[in-house]
């Protein structure tokens, strides 16, 4: 009698158990970027690594499942510690007797031991019930694949405006190729400098290595800050590439400073000039920067003078230079006078530097005093002839007396 209860008793809890390892879940539908695939089956799916792939799940649960999720993973890769080949959906509640399809994705490593793997696809859920089903796969490598291992610079990461910047990069082949003529190209956009190499040749044995050093000169006053730079490799024939970003930090060149290195002055603001003359204004120009620049003057047109800039109005300033230009106004005959302005813009690159000049015309002399001036002329000259008539009569006169006597 015991025996019987004790039996009895066994099989209330055995009742549970077996209802546990009734299935409650079937996989409809498993998909590698549109292939599909079998459990367990004999062919394998061959990916290659270095590559993401998107996985299509599509499940039936036979009973409710409450907080669920679906996940898919690749074991036996070596680096798993950091880098898992793994991807999960989000919790989710299940109904019984629903069709669901959840999209996840995987990458392969670059690193992955070339072998065969399982692709596992397990749905758990609160109650720590797992179902999982497995997908032969066959890890490969690509025909034509380089990837860019490791960046570093020297002296650092960390470089003064001015100084060269030498940046080594470390190239793999991963690829079932040789590589040949592997351009290499490092860039910082935001200071307008690059640098390109070429790798003679990567070989494809054991996943070869080469290292490229491109230098790069940091531009002088650079703005101090953080910088990203570029890094492209280009291999098979230039129709693939790897590409990296990295930061570097410019620190400031204290050479550099905040003093005003381009000095433009005007020798004489107004002057003073009177119909048909010419008003000359010296225009200076200093650099005092470390690099030769490039100024243009131009001088506005006016109706009532002559504008020329002499000797050019292209001036190349070399550094700590001076050099000066002239501009020559002359005034029109009809000119109304008065005061009279001209503005004369001196440009180098984005900026300009605008300068009036300023030009008294003055009245023209009156002309009553021209005709007082002519008369007064005509008046000398006849005074002078009647001097000269009265002296002669006047010797004729002495002579006719002589005679008489």
């Amino acid at each position: 009698m015991k025996k019987l209860i004790i039996l009895a008793i066994l099989a209330l809890f055995a009742v549970p158990a077996f209802a546990q390892t009734l299935p409650i879940l079937q996989f409809d539908e498993v998909q590698v970027d549109g292939t599909e695939l079998s459990p367990n089956a004999t062919n394998r799916l061959n990916l290659d690594r270095g590559e993401e792939y998107q996985v299509r799940v599509q499940f039936t649960p036979l009973a409710n499942i409450k907080s669920g999720k679906v996940k898919i993973s690749i074991d036996g890769y070596e680096f798993s510690d950091f880098e898992d080949i793994t991807d999960a959906s989000d919790l989710n509640d299940y109904k019984a007797n629903n069709t669901y399809v959840e999209k996840l994705s995987i990458r392969i490593p670059d690193d992955a031991d070339l072998d065969s793997y399982k692709l596992r696809i397990e749905l758990t859920d609160r109650n720590s019930q797992k179902f999982s089903v497995d997908y032969n796969l066959e890890i490969d490598t690509p025909r034509n694949a380089v990837s860019i291992e490791d960046i570093f610079f020297n002296p650092s990461d960390a470089v003064r405006a001015g100084s060269s910047l030498l940046a080594k990069v470390r190239v793999e082949n991963k690829g079932q190729k040789n590589q040949n003529d592997v351009r290499v190209t490092v860039s910082i956009p935001g200071l307008g400098v690059s640098g390109t190499s070429y790798i003679e040749e990567i070989e494809n044995d054991d996943e070869e290595e080469e290292t490229e050093e491109i230098f790069l000169r940091i531009p002088r006053c650079a703005k101090p800050g953080s910088y990203d730079v570029n890094v492209e490799v280009e291999f098979n024939d230039r129709h693939r590439k790897a590409s990296e970003r990295k930061q570097i930090t410019v620190l400031e060149d204290e050479t550099c400073t905040d003093q005003k290195q381009t000095t433009i002055t005007l020798g004489n603001q107004a002057q003073n000039a009177a119909s048909g003359q010419t008003a000359v204004y010296p225009i200076t120009v200093t650099n005092a920067g470390k690099t030769s620049k490039t100024f243009t003057l131009a001088v506005q047109s006016a109706d009532w003078a002559q504008v020329t800039v002499s000797p050019t109005s292209t001036l190349v300033v070399a550094a700590g230079q001076t050099q000066t230009v002239f501009v020559n106004v002359l005034v029109n005959e009809e000119s109304q006078a008065g005061a009279h302005s001209l503005v004369a813009r001196v440009t180098s690159g984005k900026d300009t530097q605008e300068l009036t000049l300023t030009t008294n015309v003055q009245e023209k002399e009156s002309s009553l005093r021209g005709v007082f001036e002519v008369t007064l002329v005509v008046l000398v000259v006849l005074l002078i002839i009647l001097a000269l008539v009265i002296g002669i009569v006047h010797l004729k006169t002495k002579e006719q007396t002589e005679t008489y006597y």
